[in-house]
C-alpha cells in the first residue's frame, strides 16, 4: 500500500521578491506546497485559512512591524506553533531571533544548505 506524503505547506511574504529569489532553490526542489503574499496586511488572514506549516518573511516590509506579525502568530492558539523565519540583508543590525519572537533570523546572502537544514529541523520538530 501506498503512503500518502502531503506537501509542508510554505507561507511566505515577501516585500518585492527578495526572499523569493534567494529561497527559490529551495522552494522548488522539496516537496513544498508555496502560498506567496506581497501585502504584509493580510499574512495573519491567510495563514488563519491557509494554515501553514511554516511561515518566511521579509524583515523589510511596508507599513509593518516584523516584529509585530511574529507576535499575532505567537499569540494566537491556532497558529503559536507555527515557525516563523525571517530572512534579512542588514548585516549591521544587532537582531536576534529572540528580540523577533521568530525561530530563526537569517541573514542575506543566504547559505542555501544551511536554511534547508533549518527549514527541516523547524517541520520537525
Amino acid at each position: 500500500m501506498e503512503t500518502l506524503i502531503l506537501k509542508k505547506r510554505i507561507l511566505v511574504l515577501d516585500k518585492d521578491t527578495r526572499v523569493l529569489n534567494a529561497v527559490d532553490e529551495i522552494l522548488t526542489t522539496g516537496n513544498w506546497d508555496v502560498s506567496i503574499l506581497f501585502d504584509p496586511n493580510a499574512v495573519y488572514d491567510k495563514a488563519k485559512t491557509y494554515k501553514p506549516d511554516l511561515v518566511i518573511l521579509d524583515y523589510v516590509l511596508v507599513d509593518t512591524d516584523c516584529q509585530m506579525i511574529c507576535e499575532d502568530f505567537k499569540n494566537d492558539p491556532a497558529l503559536r506553533s507555527v515557525p516563523i523565519i525571517i530572512v534579512t540583508a542588514y548585516k549591521s543590525k544587532k537582531v536576534s531571533a529572540q528580540s523577533y519572537n521568530c525561530d530563526a533570523l537569517f541573514v542575506k546572502p543566504l547559505d542555501m544548505q544551511v536554511l534547508a537544514g533549518r527549514m527541516d529541523y523547524l517541520l520537525a520538530s
